[in-house]
């Protein structure tokens, strides 16, 4: 959520030398987003940063970049390819530094010369998955980790990035698949193993563990780690699940939407009445969050007691802000309870002003979410059902997601013979759903494909939060004109961003539809982008998504907006 003031009034996967690495963080949290990729170093030299750095150029780069001194890597790593244009660890270790300092031009530029000298090298073609993944360019991201898995069949590293691809696709069967591969042609990488088993639902993990360390060819030393791990496990499998589960009797629910005030503007924003513990709060439905979010006045009001630490992070130039999970034992929205649920509170007083907290329509993502601002109205309705499929009991996702488990639509302590229908499934396309537009789900937050003067296309953010359609400054730096806003101020959950821009015009087209924006507000959005581990080049807010209905399938990862032509602005037309 972001929101204005002043005079105006109206990732890149971290590819560090070790491992793996995750990827994001949640637009309030600090969380991972979900999808780990492991990467091989950047030096092929078995002995890494503990090699003779000063007979060792490679190695000494290598160490510079394990230390987080990426510029300095990246500077040797230069040296290196320009001693020898085909040295592929010292053009890896290049592209990722570039990659790292979001210079994703110059990587492209650096990969491209690699790519011409050593055009079968599945390192290089790892890493260039790696940066049109950065870079938003799902599809090419794909190609690439296949073509690394074909020179490298034995390589743990391209399954992995393929699962992360097929993730945000909501292709959670293809996601699982890949996994389990990446787990089996690695077995003595406890990074890896760690992976998968934290991919598995909670009740299966200590079985599979248990199962894998029984077999007798397990390497001694990765034996002794996943022991530590599984001692993990067990000691906290008794540990409450907090599972938010559906106690009314209802699969179905029409909640009004109200409108709620928002600083310097006249636009205001839409929540709900929603009932925690039996107190009304008043949340604002906020498609570019994740979870419940209350401040800390309300949190005290309810008197919630601190489960653990848990940051805030989003927007803003202040960094993380103080916060904690709680449980609260009932939550009420319209008709449907819940109870037994996590919610994170912030240290402030209150993250939006004027209002109890935040809840991302993510929250709901069980049902079908209708999000009709024009008719003042949340409707929540089953998912169409696949094939042959049974209804499973409904649950609140009041936190966010585990950050790698893959989500799967089978009923808890399932026996194994039910083990292979309760596998992760791909997304699902109803019928009557044919002609809904396909995002790209990142946890909670969503990604639409959208042109911008014709450009593109490139990744949105749907958020209800943001008070109106923004470009970050990288994109309209090469589609339009920017220029500075003293006078204006954009606050976030992490604070002011201090540098904001307005672009003359850009015409924005996603869906079937287009709008023409002249003034757009342009600030930086790499917080944004390193939430997700992808290029997000704007925002579509609230501006313009107050005179649509937004329905949201997010088990399958599909968006329909639907606009009512009596309300609809001149601007908004139907695309071509």
């Amino acid at each position: 959520m972001f929101w204005y003031s002043g005079d105006t009034s109206a990732r890149a996967q971290n590819p560090s030398g070790s491992q793996a690495g995750s990827s994001g963080m949640t637009v309030r949290g600090t969380s991972p987003q979900g999808s780990t990729v492991t990467m091989p170093s950047a030096s092929t030299n078995p002995q890494g940063g503990n090699a003779d750095t000063a007979n060792n150029p490679l190695a000494a780069a290598d160490q510079l970049f394990a230390a987080g001194k990426i510029a300095e890597a990246g500077a040797r790593y230069q040296a290196l390819v320009n001693a020898d244009p085909k040295l592929v660890a010292a053009q890896v270790g290049m592209i990722r530094c570039y990659m790292l300092l979001q210079k994703l031009d110059e990587a492209q530029t650096a990969a491209d010369a690699a790519l011409g000298l050593e055009p079968n090298s599945w390192l290089l073609q790892l890493t260039l998955g790696d940066l049109r993944f950065a870079e938003g360019k799902m599809p090419e991201s794909e190609r690439a980790y296949v073509k690394a898995e074909n020179l490298k069949p034995d390589a743990a590293a391209p399954y992995l990035g393929l699962a992360r691809v097929y993730r945000v696709y909501s292709l959670n069967r293809r996601a699982y698949d890949n996994l389990k591969r990446a787990h089996e042609v690695a077995p003595n990488d406890v990074q890896v193993q760690v992976l998968w088993f934290n991919s598995l639902p909670h009740q299966d993990r200590i079985p599979a563990l248990e199962a894998y360390l029984a077999s007798p060819n397990v390497n001694p030393q990765v034996a002794r780690q996943l022991q530590q791990f599984l001692s993990y496990l067990k000691k906290n499998a008794d540990a409450p699940t907090h599972a938010c589960k559906l106690v009314s009797n209802v699969q179905e629910t029409n909640t009004k939407l109200d409108a709620l005030p928002r600083p310097g503007t006249k636009l205001g924003a839409s929540g709900l009445a929603v009932k925690i513990n039996g107190e009304e709060m008043r949340l604002a439905l906020d498609t570019g969050s994740s979870g419940v979010l209350l401040g800390g006045t309300a949190a005290e009001r309810l008197g919630l007691k601190k489960l653990a630490n848990m940051p805030i992070m989003g927007v803003g130039d202040s960094g993380q802000q103080g916060g904690y999970t709680a449980v609260v034992d009932r939550i009420r929205v319209g008709d449907l309870e819940f109870q037994d649920c996590i919610v994170r509170v912030s240290e402030a007083a209150t993250p939006v002003t004027g209002e109890d907290g935040l809840i991302g329509s993510d929250v709901f993502g069980a049902y079908l979410v209708d999000i009709d601002i024009p008719g003042a109205k949340l409707r929540l309705s089953p998912l169409p059902k696949r094939p042959d499929e049974t209804a499973h009991p409904a649950a609140l996702k009041t936190l966010p997601a585990d950050s790698q488990e893959l989500e799967s639509e089978g009923e808890e302590g399932s026996h194994a013979a039910k083990a292979q229908a309760n596998l992760p499934k791909d997304a699902y396309v109803a019928p009557e759903m044919a002609n809904w537009s396909k995002v790209l789900r990142f946890r909670g937050l969503l990604l639409v494909q959208t042109k911008v003067d014709g450009a593109g296309p490139l990744l949105f953010l749907l958020d209800t939060g943001s008070f109106s359609n923004i470009l970050s400054t990288r994109a309209a730096s090469k589609i339009t004109q920017i220029r500075s806003e003293p006078g204006m101020s954009v606050k976030g959950m992490s604070g002011t961003v201090s540098k904001v821009y307005t672009a003359d015009k850009a015409t924005l087209a996603f869906g079937r539809y287009e709008q023409d924006n002249q003034d757009v507000v342009t600030f930086d959005l790499d917080p944004v982008c390193k939430q997700t581990g992808t290029e997000v080049s704007g925002i579509l807010g609230y501006n313009m998504l107050r005179i649509m209905q937004t329905k949201i399938d997010y088990r399958d990862g599909l968006v329909d907006f639907v606009y009512d032509p009596k309300r609809l602005p001149k601007q908004v037309k139907l695309g071509k």
